[in-house]
């Protein structure tokens, strides 16, 4: 069966473990699935633009919903967008002064700026975003893309209660070959491609 929406992967959850005293829990173990997702992969399929304003006098903004880790931020312009540096929180110097935001950090629940606003910005924070399904959110690009890596994450959380080692086993090896040809995929997809051309080793060649 195909696996696109939250439905449907809890119900191919519950073809797999044929326990249909565990299948009320089956959104539980998608939880915890994802909480591993989340530590384990930094996947562009999470990233996200979030736009963000800030008005005179700010000099913290809450961070979005599933925020995990932040990536870039830019100051938004009416002849385009100028990139605001990261500093970490510890080494962030802050102004009282009012005035154009010079750098940004993470401070907790907020991004913090190093001075508060001289006048209202708008922002786009480009972030890494939870993974997070639910009925209202029933899809999301890493279910798209890699629906075995979710389903045996799951099937892995709900191994515990399986009692049978070597089946827990077997879906924590699935779910480890699923994960590493995600990972391999992702790192294919941010590596610049190369073109290449035998007409130097031509030209090298006539020349010699």
């Amino acid at each position: 069966m195909a696996i696109t929406t939250y439905a449907e992967l809890q119900a191919a959850a519950a073809n797999w473990l044929v326990r249909a005293d565990l299948t009320a829990r089956i959104p539980e173990f998608i939880a915890l699935a994802e909480a591993r997702l989340n530590r384990v992969m930094r996947a562009r399929l999470a990233e996200a633009e979030v736009s963000l304003s800030a008005g005179a006098g700010v000099r913290m903004l809450a961070l979005p919903a599933g925020f995990t880790e932040p990536l870039r931020l830019w100051i938004e312009r009416a002849t385009g967008r100028d990139e605001v540096p990261f500093r970490e929180a510890g080494l962030i110097g802050v102004s009282a002064r009012r005035g154009e935001p010079g750098a940004w950090t993470v401070d907790g629940a907020n991004l913090a700026f190093d001075r508060p606003c001289d006048q209202t910005y708008g922002f786009t924070l480009r972030m890494l975003r939870r993974f997070a399904l639910s009925d209202a959110a029933p899809t999301n690009g890493l279910l798209t893309e890699f629906p075995d890596l979710y389903l045996f994450a799951t099937l892995s959380e709900a191994a515990p209660f399986l009692r049978d080692a070597e089946l827990a086993g077997a879906y924590e090896s699935k779910l480890a070959r699923a994960l590493g040809d995600a990972n391999a995929k992702e790192a294919r997809s941010r590596a610049p491609g190369r073109l290449s051309s035998e007409l130097p080793d031509l030209i090298a060649a006539r020349g010699a």
